[in-house]
């Protein structure tokens, strides 16, 4: 713009610097990135600190894997992708990886089981192993399979037992202190069973039907096994409060509540020993392409068994050998 003096003299007008103008549509843009950015942020940091969390507490256990040439083949072609990992539950977990067989041979497995994860990773199935299942053992010699980490082989010595028995590799091995059960109960707010046999202990009942859970409680009915029968019902108790605990950590209201798992975490792996290769990473990956299973994916069953028997003065439960060749195929 221009103007004219008293002079004459045409002279330029400064121009106002024009500010632009944000579209409402940019402005909400923007806004999403920087809403993204900081979910991004918080999402990484989150994951930071429960991989921290988990490596701080957990127990990592050596050696616990028998020498190749005692271990089954390897399968090739897509049935190879499958994986198997042993759990174990004891009053001790972090001796599985104690090489002194007096301070390991008291508490043994209370629990075995071995969970087949299907190469699709579209199913789930959880085989508990009776604990007084009568199996060669490492040296050859002859007794119970939750003898078999009572031996100078320690964790190796029952994944050795185990791989003879399904005839398939074992992958990784997880082991929890029933402490944990309790631990991890009262972080999910509490869960609930099926229970099949009524009983009381301590000023505690358990009757028939669906049954409330808090830690105590838990942890009570992952080891009675008097006053319910035998290891057969106790094992059945097992999995169905694993199966109670999947029902509630699978869910929408779980998973989708950060605490919830913080807590989950904080309260399991102080009371958990893992091998070397169950690192916070392989969790991560096995639970992405595990993303899509809920509770009723997972099956749960006793292996297939010839019944109780003594041998001396040893109640043990023997093998059948066809159905053992059965779900090993």
């Amino acid at each position: 713009m221009t103007e004219s003096t008293s002079t004459g003299v045409t002279r330029q007008r400064p121009r106002r610097a024009i500010k632009p103008r944000w579209s409402g549509r940019r402005k909400a843009l923007v806004a999403i990135g920087v809403v993204l950015a900081l979910v991004i942020a918080a999402i990484g940091g989150y994951a930071v600190m429960l991989a921290s969390t988990y490596q701080q507490n957990v127990t990592t256990l050596p050696d616990v894997f028998p020498v190749e040439s005692d271990r089954p083949e390897r399968v090739a072609g897509p049935a190879g992708e499958a994986m198997n990992i042993l759990l174990v539950g004891s009053d001790t977990r972090g001796e599985l990886g104690s090489n002194d067989v007096d301070d390991v041979r008291p508490s043994l497995a209370d629990v075995i089981m071995v969970a087949h994860i299907s190469a699709d990773r579209e199913e789930v199935h959880v085989m508990s192993i009776p604990r007084d299942t009568w199996v060669e053992q490492p040296n050859g010699s002859m007794g119970k399979i939750n003898w078999s980490f009572g031996t100078e082989q320690g964790a190796a010595g029952l994944v050795q037992t185990v791989e003879k028995l399904i005839d398939a590799r074992i992958d990784h091995v997880a082991a929890i202190d029933f402490e944990g059960f309790k631990g991890m109960t009262d972080a999910l707010g509490g869960v609930t069973v099926n229970n099949t046999i009524e009983w009381q202990r301590r000023g505690e009942y358990f009757g028939i039907g669906p049954v409330e859970l808090n830690g105590k409680r838990a942890l009570m009915y992952v080891r009675e096994r008097k006053l319910t029968g035998n290891d057969f019902n106790r094992a059945q108790q097992q999995q169905e409060f694993l199966r109670a605990v999947l029902r509630k950590t699978l869910s929408g209201s779980t998973l989708s509540d950060p605490a919830k798992v913080f807590d989950l975490v904080s309260s399991i792996s102080p009371f958990l020993a893992v091998d070397a290769g169950l690192t916070p990473q392989t969790i991560v990956g096995l639970a992405a392409e595990l993303r899509d299973l809920r509770a009723d994916d997972i099956e749960f069953f006793t292996m297939p068994n010839a019944g109780s028997a003594y041998v001396g003065d040893q109640a043990v439960v023997l093998i059948d050998d066809p159905t053992r060749a059965f779900v090993a195929e």
